[in-house]
């Protein structure tokens, strides 16, 4: 049923995708937005904090798409609200749902497998290097809610990091229409380094029996 759910809301998003396309520019995004008032935010912020749930909903993708709508300030407010209630979403649905049902949800990405070995690693600070590095904010979650990791540990470890990182993906968002800006190219450089320095400290840096 999950299967079927989530097959059917891809293909009417890449619909709804291919439609708005044309019109996805700096003045339409911002008349959009203007028009909206303050159903634009509340939507951002609702579908953020449910995202854990869909399973395919990107974190990043939807913290840069808030950065385009919102700007770099209140797309960072409303990045950090929608995610401090998606993190617990997604510890708690996790929980819920039980270690076989999630692992055959996203048995197709690695990473999960890769966290849980990383977890091993890192220890009592993994949650924190996990999302300071800006690690799939969910497949975390989803690790945290089956792992035994104390709540109160994995939110504080979520939520302080959550708003440095939104905030540079934000601010990468509302530059995305100035490929030349600095602002562009600097926040994409610090993105690069953060999203390779995990795996080339795991490379280099692997205790025995890890890779």
């Amino acid at each position: 049923m999950f299967a079927v759910i989530r097959y059917v809301t891809i293909i009417a998003i890449i619909i709804l995708c291919v439609y708005t396309y044309p019109y996805l520019n700096p003045h339409n995004i911002s008349s959009f937005v203007k028009d909206n008032g303050t159903m634009a935010p509340l939507v951002f912020m609702l579908i953020t904090a449910v995202r854990p749930t869909l399973f395919f909903l990107p974190s990043l993708g939807l913290t840069i798409v808030a950065g385009v709508l919102f700007g770099t300030v209140w797309g960072t407010v409303y990045v950090v609200i929608g995610g401090a209630f998606s993190t617990l979403v997604g510890f708690y649905f996790a929980k819920w749902l039980g270690r076989d049902a999630v692992k055959s949800l996203v048995k197709k990405n690695k990473l999960f497998a890769e966290i849980e070995k990383r977890s091993i690693m890192y220890g009592k600070n993994a949650v924190l290097y996990m999302r300071l590095f800006n690690l799939p904010w969910d497949i975390v979650s989803y690790w945290a809610g089956l792992s035994g990791v104390r709540f109160k540990d994995f939110y504080l470890a979520s939520v302080i990091p959550l708003v440095p990182v939104s905030f540079l993906y934000t601010y990468f968002g509302s530059h995305v229409f100035k490929p030349t800006s600095l602002g562009f190219i600097v926040s994409l450089l610090i993105m690069f380094v953060m999203g390779a320095a995990p795996y080339i400290k795991a490379r280099y840096n692997s205790p025995a029996g890890i890779e």
